[in-house]
């Protein structure tokens, strides 16, 4: 609490006055543009954070030196928050290997599994920090840093009622221009956020959020602040007064009731756009959140008789939803009902991280390291990769330990406690904001269960200011502070020394936050330009000039250098440059000459040097062993693949390598099993999985299995076993050959069969796409049905009229059946289309001569 001694000299007031308006800027800004930049998801808007945080806390340090008479705020829950951080810095500090056998064995034993076959592992062994990802941790701490910050700030800024009105009226105006933007992009959208940014799904109804459950949260956030500010209105409006609906509306229909209607109808929209945007988790914690507000405002006598504003929010976004998507919605929220497809295996995600806390209990594995120490424990039905926990309790005690958890809880604590202290003053107008400020916490943090919006910058830093105005208000709601009051003596003789040191050790932490960040978003710069190159080889299958590797090299071996730690970045550039040797093959077989062994044991060398970086990133042990075992025979490459798939068996490339190792071994359950999830995580591994099962495993039947019910693989499968049922074989095992060659087309038999009923009925059906109608045109074409093929034809070309190849067959199967001007007609479609076209020319020309069938 501020000390009351004695009131600040009136001429050192307008430079701290001065500066509180400074940070206020820097802070709506701040608030203002997390939401705007997707919710800050690239590196050059985490940047932008950063320093925006950093102003905000130097110019409130630089008020305390230079005002010393102005006290600072105290608070118990700057422990918790100190402890947390200081978790993450003891993750990233260099220990002793002794020391970490003691307060994290399983961290230590594990490092020395995975990285003791190092060349030069006593030197990598001699230290360790606890964070398996150095990188990922020191990131993820640059931005708790800035969070922690502004809740510092906010609670010793924020002490008087019209500074803190002001803070949640810009709370309001953000919240209620990002809901009027997704409402625009609902009622007037093309998919894409700000009808520029694509999406996936090609759905924008979030707003400038990618993700919806993200959008979900800051508006409910965002609707807590305009309730908050709501009830302060009407605390001010009503005070000593009994409420009832004849006053209440005739208190709307005044000049001062102007602002409360703008802020139901702010509220009202709000609510409405979460509900579009189709967020079950948001949707949900909303409602618990406002039946949980109800309940706190019929409890307290102060404010009771005001049930009717969330009566009112709720008809208002009710009526919003009715008029523009109420069927979308319904059937968002009916899909409940199923627990397991609702649910989504997110809780046997939290039952893998709790058996990996297990292991790390005391400091976790790292802030930021989910993403490559989850998958090891992974035993989820997802098949992607999880690189966030969708829970954010249990990510949290997985990366950080009991101690970070705690600390955490504790903070949560006193932020509640903060809340009940607040809504107990029925004297201070201004105390009433914790209603709405406490329903936004609320829902957040039921959300979080199943959510991981807070990871997200614009979600944390509302969060942090929503619980440092609670903090506030619990220390100053029985005697709130005017702007004069604010300003006391604190504890003079060491105010001379902590706030210089202070700001000094301020600008230290910020001018290694900013390096860190600007060597992201360069990084993330080149690497963007590196990913648009290595889109257009894999256009040429990696067959191209060297220029084109050369710009490839250029961005890639930037993005690495300017974050030598990114653990991403050093694997692909690997990647790249193995892929660099493929016009080195042979055309033909695609083995690569003897002169390119030197290369790839560089290649090998330096991807062994980049390990320490992070152990536990399996695709870069997997990528090691298939170019050890495969191209240069050392018998190590088998096991590391096999530890690449033990790391990461959410990545495609190390499922597919580990199943020709199983191939190999003649242990065909386990290749299937590993070549089902490849195919899975990356359909591009489909026929590669196909010509496994077919050629090396001798397996049509598991062929048939990968392409499951997909009509376009089961043509695909259909068509090799044919090709390998008619093949011939040496005489020696005429027996056996032809035995094969009779399994292969019966199963050819089935996979063509299976395609045609599968497309038969889809295209009984009125929204059936017209790549299914000219697939089914092709089969009857083959079976000899000439009148069918040529229906489904004209139905394709109807759908999707640029389609030359389907005209030009089209064309073909109305000769066939002597329709001469027809035929005639779609090949002239064929020219216009494709001016070039000498086949449909050629048929023209031979159609000339036969006569006109009418």
């Amino acid at each position: 609490m501020t000390d009351r001694r004695s009131p600040m000299p009136l001429t050192d007031l307008p430079m701290a006055e001065w500066l509180d308006r400074i940070g206020e800027a820097l802070l709506i800004a701040l608030l203002a543009f997390g939401p705007l930049a997707l919710g800050v998801v690239h590196a050059w808007s985490e940047q932008v954070v950063v320093t925006l945080a950093a102003a905000i806390v130097l110019v409130f340090l630089l008020k305390l030196s230079l005002c010393r008479d102005i006290a600072l705020v105290w608070s118990w829950t700057y422990i918790p928050v100190a402890v947390f951080a200081l978790v993450a810095v003891l993750q990233l500090i260099p220990l002793p290997p002794a020391l970490v056998d003691v307060i994290s064995p399983n961290t230590a034993s594990l490092k020395r599994e995975l990285l003791g076959d190092l060349p030069n592992a006593p030197e990598v062994l001699s230290s360790m920090t606890l964070s398996f990802y150095p990188h990922a941790t020191q990131r993820d701490l640059r931005l708790v840093l800035a969070v922690a910050v502004v809740f510092f700030v906010v609670v010793n800024v924020y002490r008087d009622p019209t500074r803190i009105k002001r803070l949640l009226v810009a709370l309001t105006a953000i919240g209620g221009g990002i809901a009027l933007l997704a409402l625009a992009q609902v009622l007037a959208g093309n998919g894409r956020i700000y009808w520029v940014v694509p999406t996936y799904g090609r759905v924008a109804n979030s707003g400038p959020f990618i993700n919806h459950s993200h959008f979900g949260q800051f508006m409910n956030l965002s609707i807590g602040a305009a309730l908050g500010l709501l009830f302060v209105f009407l605390h001010e409006a009503f005070t000593g007064r009994f409420v009832t609906p004849a006053k209440v509306a005739d208190y709307l229909g005044s000049p001062a009731g102007k602002i409360v209607k703008v802020l139901l109808a702010m509220m009202a929209l709000a609510a409405a756009t979460v509900f579009l945007s189709l967020t079950r988790g948001g949707m949900i914690s909303m409602l618990i959140a406002a039946s949980f507000t109800t309940m706190m405002l019929g409890w307290r006598q102060s404010v009771k008789g005001r049930g009717w504003i969330l009566v009112l929010l709720a008809v208002g976004a009710f009526i919003c939803v009715l008029w523009i998507g109420f069927d979308q919605v319904y059937d968002r929220l009916a899909t409940l009902r199923e627990f397991n497809e609702a649910e989504g295996g997110r809780w046997q995600i939290v039952k893998d991280i709790a058996l990996a806390w297990t292991k790390f209990p005391a400091f976790g594995v790292g802030l930021g390291t989910h993403e490559v120490v989850y998958p090891m424990f992974d035993r989820s039905t997802i098949a992607s990769l999880a690189m966030h926990a969708e829970n954010e309790y249990a990510q949290a005690a997985e990366e950080t330990g009991l101690i970070g958890f705690l600390a955490l809880a504790m903070l949560g604590t006193g932020v509640w406690i903060g809340y009940s202290r607040s809504i107990r003053v029925a004297s201070v107008p201004i105390c009433s904001a914790a209603y709405g400020l406490g329903f936004g916490l609320l829902a957040i943090l039921i959300h979080s269960l199943s959510d991981f919006g807070q990871h997200l910058p614009a979600n944390a830093m509302l969060t942090a200011v929503c619980c440092g105005l609670l903090i506030a208000l619990s220390q100053a709601g029985c005697a709130m502070h005017t702007a004069s009051e604010r300003y006391r003596s604190g504890v003079r003789g060491t105010a001379y020394f902590w706030r210089p040191a202070a700001l000094l050790v301020a600008v230290g932490v910020t001018v290694w936050a900013f390096l860190g960040a600007d060597s992201a978003r360069v990084a993330q710069a080149h690497w963007n330009k590196a990913l648009a190159a290595e889109k257009h080889l894999e256009a040429t299958e990696w067959w191209a000039p060297q220029e084109a590797y050369e710009y490839l090299f250029t961005h890639a071996t930037a993005a690495a250098e300017a974050q030598p730690g990114n653990i991403h970045y050093q694997h692909w550039l690997g990647v790249y440059k193995w892929l660099s040797l493929t016009p080195y093959s042979d055309p033909n077989t695609r083995q690569l000459p003897p002169e390119v062994i030197p290369w790839l044991r560089q290649i090998v060398d330096q991807a062994h040097q980049a390990r320490p970086l992070c152990p536990t990133f399996g695709p870069l042990y997997g990528f090691i062993g298939e170019i050890e075992h495969f191209l240069l025979g050392d018998p190590n490459g088998a096991a590391r693949i096999g530890t690449g798939y033990r790391l990461a068996p959410s990545d495609a490339t190390a499922c597919f390598a580990a199943a020709r190792i199983d191939a190999e071994a003649g242990r065909a359950g386990e290749a299937f099993e590993k070549l089902a999830r490849a195919v899975q995580l990356d359909g591009s591994y489909f026929r590669p999985a196909v010509h496994l099962c077919t050629s090396d495993l001798n397996r049509g039947d598991l062929a048939l299995l990968l392409a499951g019910d997909n009509a376009s693989r089961l043509a695909y499968v259909g068509t090799l076993l044919a090709s390998l049922g008619s093949s011939s074989q040496p005489s020696a095992v005429a027996g056996d050959s032809q035995a094969g060659s009779d399994d292969h087309r019966q199963l050819a038999d089935q996979a063509q069969t299976r395609v045609f009923e599968q497309l038969r009925q889809r295209c009984a059906e009125p929204d059936a796409p017209a790549s299914a109608h000219a697939s089914l045109a092709n089969l009857y074409r083959q079976r000899g049905d000439l009148e069918a093929a040529i229906g489904h034809y004209q139905r394709a070309v109807r759908l999707d009229y640029d389609q030359v190849s389907w005209h030009y067959a089209l064309a073909q199967l109305l000769a066939q059946a002597d329709r001469v001007d027809e035929a005639v007609h779609q090949a002239r479609i064929c020219l216009r289309l494709r001016p070039d076209h000498t086949s449909a020319t050629r048929l023209i020309e031979q159609l000339s001569d036969r006569p006109m069938v009418p």
